[in-house]
Formats: structure tokens, sequence, C-alpha cells
């Protein structure tokens, strides 16, 4: 089954309305397009990238991944690997 991610449903300044789809403890603030498509990378996932809107938030930056045969946890481990990313940056 493929899975669309968009920078929206993993990012903490989003309310569930506006697309977030994982719980605000594992989203990660103000989510770049180019931060996705790393943390997809890095966790070696099966992903083709999309510079699309997100329909609800049509005036902001961001993008999508399709990623192949993924379920709903992949998200809390995109999250997950975006925080670890961010701390490489600073160090």
């Amino acid at each position: 089954m493929n899975m669309i991610v968009w920078t929206a449903n993993i990012d903490a300044k989003k309310t569930r309305s506006m697309g977030r789809k994982i719980p605000k403890k594992f989203a990660v603030p103000n989510v770049r397009f180019q931060e996705l498509i790393k943390a997809c990378e890095e966790l070696g996932l099966d992903f083709s990238a999309e510079n699309k809107k997100y329909p609800r938030c049509w005036w902001e930056e961001g993008g999508r991944v399709v990623i192949r045969n993924a379920n709903r946890k992949i998200m809390i481990e995109i999250a997950k690997k975006i925080l670890e990313i961010r701390e490489r940056k600073k160090k």
C-alpha cells in the first residue's frame, strides 16, 4: 500500500484540522521538504518526492513523499529521523 506523507502531516505547528496526523509529542516544528526527503533516504524507504502544495495550506511551501509499502507508524519514524538530522547539524 502506498502512503502519502506531507510536510504538514508531521509539523508540530499544525493542528489536527490543519493536517497534522501524528501526536504533537512526536511532531517536529517547521518541517522543510528537504528534511522530509533526507529522512526518507536515511530510513531506506522506497519513495518518490513531489514538490506540491498541501491543499489546506496552499500558500505555504512544502511537499510530499509517496512511500511504497508503508504503514502509519512510518510518520513517527520520519519525525524522529528529522529531529536526529537537526541534532547532527547543530554539532
